[in-house]
């Protein structure tokens, strides 16, 4: 009689490992089918635009700013922008994001802004944006200078 019972317990346990074996495998298949899918899926889609981080063929080559303060209110200054950029390289970029940085007169960081500009430079081209303005500036900024963070090729 027990050795009855060891028997059925015996075969139970194995009768749940194949299933547990069978289960995995079901779903592992299925898995691999669904990575085909999105593999698919990926190699169907449109081209997207390709960022350059810190283009070295994008050049600031003029910049002029003006900070204008008002005296009602504190953290109330206002810069202009007026830049000039050279791209010498072979691609043309579609938009690029600017990193300015605002320090006081000790050649202190005070405030970094980002903005992006959504406009065209060709290979061999020059790009001027005149009118970026940027609100709400600490009163200590004193002076910008500009870097050019990415760009979409």
């Amino acid at each position: 009689m027990i050795r009855r019972q060891i028997l059925f317990g015996i075969t139970l346990i194995l009768l749940a490992v194949i299933l547990f074996l069978l289960l995995r495998g079901r779903s592992a298949e299925k898995e691999r089918v669904a990575q085909n899918l999105k593999l698919e899926e990926i190699a169907s889609e449109p081209p997207s635009p390709v960022r350059a981080i810190l283009p070295a063929d994008l050049k600031i080559v003029g910049m002029n700013v003006s900070l204008t303060r008002n005296p009602d209110e504190k953290d109330a200054s206002t810069a202009r922008h007026d830049i000039t950029i050279r791209n010498t390289g072979e691609g043309s970029y579609l938009s690029f994001w600017l990193r300015m940085e605002y320090i006081d007169e000790k050649g202190k960081p005070v405030e970094i802004r980002t903005h992006e500009i959504n406009e065209a430079i060709p290979p061999g081209g020059t790009l001027r944006v005149p009118d970026i303005v940027i609100d709400g500036l600490p009163d200590s900024a004193a002076d910008s200078r500009a870097v050019i963070l990415s760009a979409d090729l």
